[in-house]
């Protein structure tokens, strides 16, 4: 049943869309206020969930490339609406309402900015489940959904990318674009009836960010917040977290490479972990989890999480002395599939592993 999003549920969405990117998908905060500036009090945005939609026309949205170029030239929030526009005259159909390609970071809120101006239902599901780096790394293109044609807009200038059936073409031209525009663009592709999309999506994530970010709210102690995050994530399409270590974070290096980030740092835990000692590795993600061998690998979840309050921390903000308690969390079950681990598997992050569910966790068999 729809259900709708206002403007005092932003900044918990918000929170929400940074923890389940697992220390990806950039900021939420500029989206947050662009979100709160054009809203009104009374105002809301209609949320369809899987059992509202019949065969309308969907079409995903979102930004792609330099979160922190985003950030810092913060867009006019009209870019998306101008790429919707673009695209409905491109493919000469109405856009019924706009769903999520990613749910981590911005990308779990930027479509609500162009639901509400267009005055659209936004889709409770997207394509990711997380936040990824790449357009193939989506549950749509997995059932055949086209990212083409694909509209990118800067606040200068568009191109339509169409006629491309190949999404590793279509992702090499949107960067080459990207490139040469400024850092980032937002954009509008993978059109789709509802009827396709449906069964193609990972359905629920707004409404579970949503969840999270209430839990992350409470003003309660944080092992009491602990539960009730826990609790969320088993009751969602993820599975049971599993508690890593509680210490301080030392040795950072991070360093750029062909625009993405790199690095990795270490956790040395105190009480009860006082004799554990772990490696996370990053790119653009947190990817990886090193116990003298890999633990926890991507697709399933790394959160990152301040000691005392739970406040998620994102690649960028990690730095040596922070206290910080890490959590995994086993990824959607359709992340989790031989085909799907073909492109968001470790191998694609250059991890030399190949995955292996999560210890502890009850539904798959554990680590050798």
């Amino acid at each position: 049943m729809s259900w709708q999003i206002k403007k005092q549920d932003i900044p918990l969405l918000a929170m929400g869309a940074k923890l389940i990117a697992s220390g990806g998908g950039g900021n939420t905060k500029t989206i947050q206020n662009l979100l709160m500036s054009v809203m009104k009090d009374n105002e809301f945005i209609i949320v369809k969930t899987i059992a509202d939609l019949e065969d309308e026309w969907i079409v995903g949205t979102g930004m792609m490339g330099s979160t922190v170029f985003y950030n810092e030239n913060i867009p006019s929030g009209q870019e998306g609406t101008r790429a919707l526009k673009l695209y409905e005259s491109v493919v000469q159909q109405k856009a019924a309402a706009v769903i999520p390609v990613e749910i981590g970071g911005i990308n779990g809120l930027a479509p609500l900015l162009t639901a509400y101006q267009n005055d659209l239902p936004v889709v409770d599901g997207d394509g990711m489940g997380r936040a990824f780096p790449e357009l193939v790394m989506t549950t749509f293109q997995l059932y055949g959904i086209s990212a083409s044609p694909l509209i990118l807009e800067t606040p200068e200038e568009n191109t339509v990318i169409q006629a491309v059936n190949d999404i590793q073409i279509t992702a090499e031209q949107a960067k080459d674009f990207i490139t040469k525009s400024g850092g980032f663009v937002h954009f509008v592709g993978f059109g789709s009836s509802a009827r396709k999309m449906k069964t193609s999506m990972i359905p629920g994530s707004i409404n579970l960010i949503y969840r999270l970010g209430q839990a992350l709210a409470k003003e309660t102690q944080a092992s009491e917040k602990m539960v009730e995050l826990m609790a969320v994530f088993e009751n969602s399409l993820y599975g049971k977290p599993i508690s890593i270590i509680t210490g301080i974070v030392t040795e950072v290096s991070r360093w750029f490479e062909a625009g993405v980030l790199i690095g990795k740092f270490t956790v040395e835990g105190r009480s009860s972990f006082s004799n554990k000692r772990i490696e996370i590795e990053f790119r653009n993600e947190f990817i990886s989890i090193i116990e003298k061998q890999y633990i926890c690998t991507t697709p399933d979840l790394i959160l990152v999480l301040e000691d005392e309050k739970l406040i998620p921390y994102n690649v960028a903000e990690i730095q040596e002395g922070l206290s910080v308690k890490i959590v995994a969390v086993p990824a959607p079950t359709i992340l989790r599939t031989q085909e799907m681990l073909k492109f968001v598997g470790p191998e694609n992050f250059n991890i030399v592993s190949s995955y292996q569910p999560l210890q502890g966790d009850g539904h798959d068999e554990a680590w050798n």
